[in-house]
């Protein structure tokens, strides 16, 4: 029942625009101990249900620009693969230790840029 609180909870704050796939992953981490690339997988899969939601809404609304869009699914795509080959090739704490660097400094610059 709390997953689905807190899960519930992330949805709402990533529509505000609250980082939520970097909460679930700390929660997935932290307090359900998940595996950190489990975890990580397991964001993207609840990335693609979120941005897709997203996607409907900003259809209606015909605020797509497709031509970039084409050009960053292309650079995403072969940026995945090659992340997720790194990331077979490195320690976990490493990349624990680089995920928990990135949040901090994501949440530093949101933080004072305002």
């Amino acid at each position: 029942m709390m997953d689905a609180i807190v899960g519930f909870a992330v949805a709402i704050l990533s529509g505000l625009g609250i980082g939520g796939g970097g909460l679930l992953v700390i929660w997935l981490v932290l307090f359900c101990g998940t595996d950190q690339l489990a975890a990580q997988g397991i964001n993207l899969v609840w990335f693609l249900f979120s941005s897709g939601a997203a996607m409907v809404v900003h259809l209606i609304k015909r605020k797509l620009n497709f031509k970039l869009i084409t050009w960053m699914v292309l650079c995403g795509s072969i940026g995945a693969v090659l992340g997720s080959m790194l990331a077979k090739s490195v320690s976990p704490d490493i990349i624990r230790s680089f995920f928990g660097g990135l949040l901090i400094l994501s949440g530093a610059l949101t933080l004072f840029r305002r």
